[in-house]
């Protein structure tokens, strides 16, 4: 009787410990907006008001050289993984093609879980649209918003459409351990107030959270800015400058909602918030900006360099400001330690995210990452490396033939945003020796992705 006495003893201090263990972990909220431009921001020089979003980045640290994935599909695969997205199968949008993230790929949301978070995602997925390869499958406790992109939304508009060829897409939700359910038509009708429940689901969620004794993470993945246009009918003509601008203020207004239900809910101290973008704008599909950076979708910086900002009362310093270079690939690691759950991280297979938690909360100035690889597609276009970029391959916009180059264009981005002055040109190749470190990075990555093999898109891939 001593025994079980003294077990029942042992076990509920243990439970009380990893309990009180818990709660000291913050909250995160990752919200990610759809190709949203560096300059679509007031305080980046955008011309439509953002309120919300500007008093957010002076309340933490804003990243003006934050770096994103070409694409919707390899940039979440990169937040979810810490692995370039070209690793994981998950480089390219695919239409009609087998895709998605394997379910080996250990994801943010699974290292979470693993350390006592709730977990859910509101908003878009595209990392998979069967079952084994959906949110629930790879470390949320529940979800809620569409499997793929927004293009669907049109789908049903065009007369030609055929639900006997491709179905009509659908607004999903599900919780783990049970197939995902249909919620209503996703079409242009429903495109209009899509990220009105995203976010209501959200405060709902961060709500029921302050009653809970663990940490959660929720990841809010609206679908603007990202054609077919559509809003809620409460921003009609709310800018005075058009639809694109009536986007900009209800996703500023939607922003502000999250971080009022943090407040309400007691629970802002606590609680991490990263607010960034997916990939630039497409500045010639009737809005968007890319700041002083040359055109989005492309290997230029304006396809490279989105918004990008986090807070974290007490822990990270208001009104910071840095130009030091961070990829949405170190979220996963930066996370990881900065919730002491280090350990998590996966030693079997190559994370090429960064462990930024020291330049994140201030101390060290100094980025830990000196250098982005940017693929389109399976090629790599451009390599930064400290303030130089360059250029194996050029697009001019998302609808250009793409141009190969007997000797790689160099640009310097500190002095030469737009990337015109090419200095291999007009220095007389004095500035050849910045291929040298580049050589260097794609000799380190070749060698490791013999070794490591890249995994084939929709492939159900087992390990190493």
């Amino acid at each position: 009787m001593k025994i079980i006495q003294k077990f029942t003893l042992a076990f509920g201090l243990f439970l009380m410990v990893t309990t009180i263990y818990a709660q000291d972990k913050p909250n995160i909220v990752y919200i990610l907006v759809d190709n949203w431009g560096w300059g679509d921001i007031r305080i980046q020089g955008g011309s439509i008001p953002t309120p919300r979003i500007d008093a957010l980045a002076q309340e933490g640290l804003r990243m003006t050289n934050f770096n994103v994935e070409s694409q919707c599909v390899p940039t979440r695969s990169a937040i979810m993984t810490g692995r370039l997205p070209i690793r994981s199968g998950t480089h390219r949008v695919t239409y009609g093609l087998p895709y998605g993230m394997s379910p080996w790929e250990y994801t943010l949301p699974e290292l979470l879980s693993d350390a006592g978070y709730n977990t859910a995602l509101f908003g878009k997925w595209h990392l998979g649209d069967r079952e084994g390869r959906l949110p629930t499958d790879q470390g949320f406790d529940q979800w809620f918003g569409i499997k793929n992109t927004s293009d669907e939304a049109g789908y049903s508009s065009t007369a030609q459409f055929d639900s006997s060829v491709v179905a009509q897409p659908y607004i999903w939700e599900g919780e783990k351990g049970q197939p995902s359910r249909k919620v209503k038509p996703f079409n242009l009708e429903s495109r209009k107030t899509i990220d009105r429940e995203i976010i209501e689901r959200s405060e709902a969620f961060i709500a029921q959270q302050a009653q809970s004794e663990k940490p959660f993470f929720t990841y809010i993945s609206l679908t603007q800015v990202h054609p077919p246009w559509g809003y809620h009918s409460d921003f009609d003509n709310a800018s005075g400058h058009g639809l694109y601008g009536d986007i900009l203020m209800e996703l500023d207004y939607n922003i502000g909602r999250v971080l009022d239900s943090l407040s309400k809910a007691g629970l802002a101290k606590n609680t991490i918030v990263i607010l960034s973008g997916d990939n630039g704008a497409v500045t010639d599909m009737g809005g968007g900006s890319t700041g002083p950076w040359r055109v989005g979708f492309t290997g230029y910086e304006g396809g490279l360099r989105t918004v990008g900002m986090i807070r974290w009362p007490e822990k990270i310093k208001a009104g910071r400001v840095s130009d030091e270079i961070f990829s949405t690939l170190d979220w996963m690691p930066t996370l990881a330690n900065l919730i002491g759950e280090k350990k998590r991280i996966p030693q079997d297979r190559p994370i090429d995210g960064i462990d930024q938690s020291k330049f994140i909360t201030g101390s060290q100035e100094k980025s830990d990452r000196e250098h982005i690889l940017f693929y389109i597609g399976e090629d790599l276009f451009s390599v930064k490396w400290r303030s130089f970029k360059i250029h194996l391959k050029t697009t001019e916009t998302i609808w250009s033939p793409i141009q190969t180059y007997q000797f790689p264009p160099v640009y310097d981005v500190a002095n030469d945003p737009h990337e015109d002055n090419n200095l291999i040109k007009f220095n007389m190749f004095a500035h050849s020796w910045v291929y040298a470190p580049m050589e260097k990075i794609l000799q380190e990555k070749a060698t490791s992705m013999q070794k490591y093999p890249n995994i084939k898109p929709g492939v159900d891939f087992e390990g190493y």
